[in-house]
């Protein structure tokens, strides 16, 4: 039974540390608990999430949770937009390139590069330069493309 619960435990605190980076901090039961940020808070909010999990919170709405602006499947694209935000404006100025290449291979598109790379070109008045952030712009690409990626 020791060898149980130390397990459980161990599977807990490991469990908190693969989430760390999670933009979704201070969503859930346990925060509803306490929302301080010392040790002790937080080893009682990953207990409290442990046992009870979050998910129905997070469904309904009750727990404090914010919906991302960027679904789970686009969190890749999205992220390479942001890493490759300036060059990636530029190559897709004029339509090609390996960060268009790189960008229509990460948003799982069906087209080729070069007919992602053209399309964003010929809009890219309406697409790419009123776009002020990185979010913006993964925003406008995916509107515009998403016809030909998945």
């Amino acid at each position: 039974m020791k060898n149980l619960v130390l397990a459980f435990l161990a599977a807990t605190v490991m469990a908190s540390f693969a989430n760390a980076g999670d933009r979704l901090d201070g969503c859930g039961l346990g925060w509803q608990v306490t929302d301080k940020k010392t040790y002790t808070a937080t080893t009682t909010r990953g207990t409290t999430n442990a046992f009870v999990p979050p998910t129905f919170g997070m469904t309904t709405g009750t727990m404090g949770c914010d919906k991302l602006d960027v679904g789970a499947n686009d969190r890749e694209a999205s992220d390479y937009v942001a890493t490759n935000f300036d060059s990636l404006k530029s190559e897709l100025a004029a339509g090609r390139g390996e960060y268009v290449t790189a960008l229509a291979s990460a948003m799982g598109c069906k087209a080729s590069a070069d007919m992602i790379g053209n399309r964003l070109q010929q809009n890219y008045n309406n697409v790419v330069a009123p776009a002020q952030n990185a979010s913006e712009l993964f925003s406008n690409i995916k509107a515009d493309v998403s016809g030909l990626c998945i």
